[in-house]
């Protein structure tokens, strides 16, 4: 590249060492404003990758919770964001909480779903970009019966905060594995339904354990404020 610019540069004198300076720019500018725009092209590139490699590794978030089945909705993703932030601290820029999970399984079979919501979640799972999921309870035994692992929440609470009798869950291999959303700060941005309840789960892949217990505090304290 340096020295592709330096041949150019060598070429442009030789050819307008003779010419006055407006005669040198009209001359630059016909016969070789496409050299100009590879150039800003290639510039452009590298500060991309540069960007990539050094900034975009520092994007990662902190805490990361995707809503599966639910209406997709960036709004109130966000708000929920926005409110685990004012509660944890953590800044919002830092949280990720996705919405855009419509997935098909067994009886449950949605037009608006697609194969590939299918595969972002269970590559992201795997990989432990996902620390919670809000899920139906048919999608939370269909996770297990494919050998899914959620933490035990018991561990994961401070002490200070018990899981209420009422919102804990029984799994279908052992306990202690879900919360119920309905009765929690979740209730509000979520649609329920009874027949297939909400669960609030966390993978053991999830790479962000005090995030998620801050996650988890944040439900149930809400809940133990309002009653």
């Amino acid at each position: 590249m340096k020295q592709w610019i330096e041949n150019i540069r060598d070429d442009i004198l030789a050819k307008t060492k003779d010419m006055s300076r407006e005669q040198a720019a009209e001359y630059v500018l016909t016969y070789y404003w496409y050299h100009m725009l590879l150039g800003a092209l290639a510039l452009g590139l590298a500060l991309l990758l540069i960007y990539h490699v050094g900034w975009g590794r520092n994007r990662k978030p902190e805490f990361s919770c995707v809503i599966v089945n639910q209406e997709v909705d960036f709004t109130r993703d966000a708000g929920i964001a926005e409110d685990f932030s004012g509660f944890s601290g953590i800044g919002t820029k830092k949280l990720s909480i996705d919405s855009d999970y419509l997935i098909s399984y067994e009886d449950v079979q949605l037009p608006e779903a697609n194969e590939s919501s299918y595969e972002k979640f269970f590559f992201n799972w795997s990989s432990g970009a996902i620390d919670a999921i809000i899920l139906p309870e048919s999608f939370y035994e269909y996770c297990l019966g494919l050998g899914g692992e959620f933490l035990d929440l018991g561990e994961m609470d401070s002490g200070e905060i018990q899981i209420p009798a009422e919102l804990a869950y029984p799994g279908a291999e052992e306990d202690g594995l879900a919360v119920r959303v309905k009765g929690t700060v979740l209730e509000k941005w979520l649609q329920m339904d009874e027949s297939d309840p909400l669960l609030l789960v966390f993978p053991v892949e999830g790479k962000h354990r005090e995030q998620s217990r801050q996650f988890l505090e944040y439900v149930l304290v809400h809940h133990c404020i309002n009653n």
